[in-house]
Order: C-alpha cells, then sequence, then structure tokens
C-alpha cells in the first residue's frame, strides 16, 4: 500500500471547529510570506492612491487602490484556504500536537 504524501500546510483554523468564526492564520513561513504580501500590496494600493490624489487624479487613485486591493484580498483568501488545515487549530500546532 502506498503511502499519501502528507500535505504542508499554510495556514490553520484560528477557532475549532463547531465555531461560528472561520478565520485563518499562518503556521509556517510560507503562510507569513502571503500575509506580508497582502499587506504590502494594501499599502502599494494606499500609496497609489496618494499619489494620484496629490497628482489631481483622484478617479485613478480610486482605481488602483481598489483594484490592488482587490487582488491582494483574493489571493491571500485564495491561498489560506487551499493551503490551509481546515481541521488543526494554530494552538493544535502549537502545543505539537501536530507537525507543521
Amino acid at each position: 500500500m502506498i503511502a499519501k504524501p502528507q500535505t504542508e500546510y499554510w495556514f490553520a483554523r484560528r477557532f475549532p471547529i463547531g465555531n461560528g468564526r472561520n478565520g485563518m492564520a499562518p503556521i509556517n513561513w510560507k503562510g507569513w510570506l502571503v500575509a506580508l504580501g497582502f499587506v504590502l500590496g494594501m499599502i502599494a494600493g494606499g500609496g497609489l492612491f496618494a499619489w494620484y490624489a496629490l497628482d489631481g487624479k483622484l478617479p485613478q487613485g480610486i482605481a488602483a487602490f481598489v483594484a490592488l486591493a482587490f487582488a491582494s484580498g483574493v489571493t491571500f483568501v485564495g491561498v489560506s484556504q487551499k493551503k490551509g488545515d481546515h481541521v488543526h487549530t494554530v494552538a493544535d500546532y502549537r502545543e505539537g500536537r501536530v507537525r507543521v
């Protein structure tokens, strides 16, 4: 019988199953890198918004911010759902009940 390779999770549940909240949090450096990418995308969007606004092009600034915020958010949520452990919590990983 061939063993199925263990999946490397980047995120884990913040709250146990049964809790109404579905938040995910990073559990290794790859997850933290994705979270950092989200933050940098938001900062870049804010910077472009300010740049365009100071140049008198407010609609373009709004469009740039919305585009970067949307792209960053969709990427962050998509990766956290695809590479997330939907059964174990962050506390399980911290207490050593599950290995990364």
